[in-house]
């Protein structure tokens, strides 16, 4: 069986990926103890920071992995995802094993024979991303042997207190909802890629998501409009959107200077607008 893997959009930049088969034995054979033996693998590109990323087939089935060597910065992110994955199964493909030998982290996946979500106005794939966000909301939040950060401490040093109570609650918050991370297969969508889980308001990955479509060609309000089917969104308050918009673009000035800062937030400040005038 040939795999077929989503390619990378023109002009996509990510970290150097090493094959499949240039991996070291020893680790290769961790992964296969747990998927049996690979027959087919083909290299994965969407993401950044994975030294490793491949669909791995074999006669029990087809596989996702990725994963980085001992002692990288996304180590921790690894191990957020593992943590994450059994209060997220129906939402995500099943993580089925987190290897931490042979000097690599590396999880493993069910593999999904889908495409990255296309975010554009009149896209079939919108309603998917709007019902997996609906299930998104639903979910209980993890129990609090789940170690996980607290969106609000994101925007710490930029907003006041009361700001960032506004910002701040206890739902399972994905926080990079981009479409490399949304997969959809013209049945339902995959939230996959939860390295930066939080804790946070629930309506917190719907405005992101709204930003993506306002940046994939949705004017703000259509984006907004789009986003009240899905029930948390009905939580948010102007208050709150004005609160985000000021976080980011206190965040992005520190991070690129002025002028770079009013073009990056330019999308969020429309996106309070359009709450304020609905």
């Amino acid at each position: 069986m040939t795999l077929r893997v989503p390619p990378p959009p023109a002009g996509f930049a990510t970290a150097p990926r090493v094959p499949w088969a240039e991996l070291e034995p020893p680790i290769r054979a961790c992964v296969e103890a747990a998927v049996g033996r690979v027959g087919d693998a083909a290299t994965v590109w969407a993401g950044f920071s994975c030294d490793f990323a491949a669909a791995l087939g074999t006669a029990h089935g087809s596989y996702f992995a990725k994963g980085v060597r001992a002692g990288h910065p996304a180590v921790p992110q690894q191990r957020v995802e593992a943590s994450v994955a059994p209060y997220v199964t129906g939402l995500s493909p099943r993580l089925v094993r987190h290897i931490r030998r042979c000097g690599w982290d590396v999880l493993v996946f069910e593999f999904v024979d889908a495409d990255h979500a296309d975010f554009s106005p009149g896209s079939r794939d919108l309603p998917q991303v709007a019902d997996a966000l609906r299930r998104l909301g639903d979910l209980p939040p993890p129990g609090a042997g789940v170690p996980l950060a607290r969106a609000a401490d994101r925007w710490a040093a930029y907003l006041d207190t009361a700001s960032l109570a506004l910002l701040d609650g206890d739902a399972l918050v994905h926080t990079d909802l981009n479409p490399h991370n949304l997969l959809a297969d013209g049945h339902r969508a995959y939230l996959v890629d939860w390295a930066y889980a939080t804790r946070g308001p629930a309506w917190l990955d719907v405005a992101y998501t709204v930003l993506r479509l306002m940046e994939h060609g949705h004017t703000a309000a259509d984006a907004e409009n789009w986003a009240r089917q899905i029930p948390c969104w009905n939580a948010v308050t102007e208050a709150a959107a004005d609160a985000l918009a000021t976080a980011h673009t206190r965040a992005w000035r520190e991070l690129a200077g002025p002028e770079d800062a009013r073009r990056c937030s330019a999308r969020v400040r429309a996106l309070a607008g359009a709450i304020r005038r609905g």
